[in-house]
């Protein structure tokens, strides 16, 4: 699938919105660039493209799901009760949830990264549980929202313990919702001090990572270019 460039695609999806007059595409580009320095080829997914997902994660080697807005407790049959919320667009969150499924129906051996948004995706589709709100459902959670700094501790034996030579890192994330449990055969990660799940990945999967931060926003921190760069290698592999 790489072709005549030995680099991998890696699927990146983008956000659909409407800015008050018509429908967008949103993505940071930070996200296009810690692809570029991770050494892949970034290949933009769209919510409105006609393909299906399947066909989508067809054309690429690996694939990073985004951050974005709230995934809608109806999504698995729950309702909102008042929790503060800004919801996804219904097309992008149908898009994310479909490609999240897709994503986990494929052979184990194509690689896997979820960030924020994308972290719960993956969580949800499998009969993961959230915190809706964090801090109307979480007594002493910590602060989470508006780009906060906090510690991410790795547990002890993990992936990110290996990665980061088991060192606290302090990461910058942006969210309300987080997982709240994962389900059987997916192994914890990471916590922050107050115990909300960081980082969980798939040990039967050859590279399937979802991290709660966000590791473009930080990319030259062990939280940043180093998470990004493992799914790339990853995603080379034969």
């Amino acid at each position: 699938m790489m072709g005549h460039d030995s680099r991998p695609r890696i699927g990146i999806d983008v956000d659909h919105e409407h800015d008050g007059r018509r429908w967008v595409y949103k993505l940071p580009t930070r996200y296009v660039e810690i692809v570029r320095r991770a050494g892949g080829i970034p290949v933009l997914l769209v919510p409105d493209d006609p393909r299906s997902p399947e066909s989508l994660l067809s054309d690429i080697d690996g694939l990073l799901m985004t951050g974005g807005d709230d995934i809608h407790p109806h999504a698995v049959g729950r309702s909102l009760d008042g929790r503060p919320t800004r919801l996804l667009s219904v097309q992008r969150e149908r898009f994310v949830l479909a490609l999240a499924r897709a994503a986990l129906a494929t052979d184990h051996s194509f690689p896997v990264l979820g960030v924020c948004l994308g972290c719960q995706a993956l969580a949800v589709v499998r009969g993961g549980e959230l915190w809706w709100d964090l801090y109307t459902d979480h007594e002493h959670a910590a602060e989470h929202r508006g780009g906060a700094r906090h510690a991410v501790i790795p547990e002890r034996g993990g992936r990110l313990d290996a990665l980061w030579n088991g060192s606290t890192q302090e990461l910058v994330s942006h969210h309300h919702q987080a997982v709240r449990s994962v389900p059987p055969g997916i192994t914890v990660e990471a916590r922050a001090s107050d115990g909300v799940i960081e980082s969980y990945s798939d040990p039967s999967r050859s590279f399937f990572l979802a991290v709660q931060w966000h590791p473009e926003v930080q990319p030259d921190t062990p939280g940043g270019l180093p998470i990004v760069r493992s799914l790339v290698e990853a995603a080379t592999r034969p």
